[in-house]
């Protein structure tokens, strides 16, 4: 994790309870299945808690029929420097019994810090399909989301850790974290969303700015938030994470995505800069394992992301494209990933309009028929924004072995290819477009 300049930082993390330990038992919550509203009494642990004490939830499922006196749209409603916490996600369950409400939300936090929320399920009672049509806009069921985190009149949310939740039976995200910094997601499990139809369903974790902030000096900027060694099942998830609006210098590293039906790890075209995206696992997306820019939005209309997003050490596995960088993106370095392509794959790398793109040391292998390893192509736009061709585009020191075609260049111009290793392969090596100006050395 860096800074704006580029020095090293560390993201500070909630303390350790030095107060008391408040039991929701105490306070009348029952955690027998069948029993009445538990929403209330874990309300009131959380009202008598001071700063430095902890909520605790023991083993047992908590029934949360109501919503806040003060928020409607909230079972739980979260207290600055107050930790929440169960005995693990096997043995502590809140169950909601929000289904469909408008931006209706199991947990909230608003302008909070220093908060620990950890070892718990988040579900609810929905017991409608689960989301497998992304072109559908009419699924749905149960909470909009699971963990709501966002800003205050201005002030953002941070210092929270959010850790070793299981959460899903939800509509749009399952942890929603909105202007807002210093926030570390880390050892959750996310599954099974209501919905994976347009409009911000289905996402497992989304990391947001505010759409006109663009001022990173300001109390609701959204930066430095952490998103580490989650597990997602993305059979029933649209997107598994997702950066989105100007956020900027996030660290995405170390999680595990099996399938989704998008972009598996998707800066979403709405000028997300610095980001960096690392040490990730992503198998089996019917799209990409990796995505920078996007062409969808009904509502905000996206094209591409911003510059210095630094894309490294992933290890992406029979996704349709390993890596997609479209529609504008400028200065991405995607470095030193390892990609293997299965039977549906089209490229390993496949770069359109994103000027100044480095492609530097990365392993790439496997595929058939018509699978490019790496790949440029023009970019046709959507309605008319991010269309143009491949710029100023590095290709250096990459590795292809064992692949069914090496580059295939449709479209560019300032491109270099210098010292790759294309060998083993089953097709053509590399394939340039007539009238196409490529600087080469040394490739091998």
């Amino acid at each position: 994790m860096v800074d704006r300049s580029g020095e090293p930082i560390e993201v500070p993390t909630p303390g350790s309870v030095i107060g008391r330990t408040l039991d929701v038992t105490d306070f009348g919550a029952d955690p027998e299945p069948d029993s009445q509203d538990d929403a209330a009494a874990i309300r009131a642990a959380l009202d008598a808690a001071e700063p430095g004490d902890e909520v605790v939830l023991p083993a047992g499922t908590y029934n949360l029929r109501s919503t806040d006196p003060a928020d409607e749209s909230a079972n739980i409603v979260l207290q600055s420097g107050v930790d929440l916490r169960g005995e693990g996600p096997e043995n502590t369950v809140l169950l909601t019994s929000l289904d469909g409400e408008d931006n209706s939300r199991v947990i909230r936090g608003s302008g909070v810090h220093d908060v620990i929320i950890a070892d718990f399920t988040i579900t609810s009672h929905h017991e409608g399909p689960l989301g497998d049509d992304p072109d559908d806009g009419d699924e749905g069921g149960g909470p909009m989301y699971g963990v709501y985190l966002g800003a205050h009149e201005g002030m953002s949310s941070s210092q929270v850790l959010v850790e070793n939740l299981s959460i899903r039976r939800f509509e749009r995200h399952g942890i929603s974290v909105k202007a807002s910094r210093e926030v570390t997601i880390s050892g959750n499990h996310i599954s099974e969303a209501t919905a994976v139809g347009p409009g911000g369903k289905g996402y497992g974790i989304a990391i947001e700015g505010s759409v006109d902030q663009h001022d990173p000096n300001a109390a609701n900027d959204s930066r430095h938030n952490v998103v580490v060694s989650n597990t997602f099942d993305g059979r029933h998830l649209r997107h598994a994470i997702l950066l989105q609006f100007p956020t900027h210098n996030n660290l995405v590293a170390e999680n595990t995505i099996v399938g989704s039906h998008l972009d598996a790890i998707d800066l979403h075209g709405e000028g997300e800069y610095l980001n960096e995206i690392r040490d990730n696992t992503v198998i089996g997306s019917q799209q990409a394992g990796i995505a920078l820019g996007n062409s969808g939005g009904s509502k905000h209309k996206h094209d591409a992301s911003g510059p210095g997003n630094w894309v490294h050490s992933n290890n992406l596995i029979g996704n349709r494209q390993g890596i997609l960088v479209i529609l504008g993106t400028p200065d991405t370095l995607i470095e030193d990933n390892k990609i293997t392509a299965g039977v549906d794959s089209k490229a390993g790398i496949e770069i359109r309009n994103a000027p100044g793109t480095k492609l530097l040391g990365n392993h790439i292998t496997g595929g058939t028929n018509g699978f490019w390893s790496i790949r440029l192509r023009d970019d046709r736009g959507t309605d008319g924004r991010g269309k143009g061709i491949p710029t100023g585009i590095r290709m250096e020191s990459n590795v292809i072995r064992q692949a069914a075609n090496g580059i295939r260049i449709d479209a560019g111009e300032k491109l270099s290819m210098i010292e790759n290793v294309v060998d083993g392969i089953d097709g053509s090596e590399l394939k340039v477009a007539d009238g196409i100006e490529v600087s080469r050395s040394a490739q091998r």
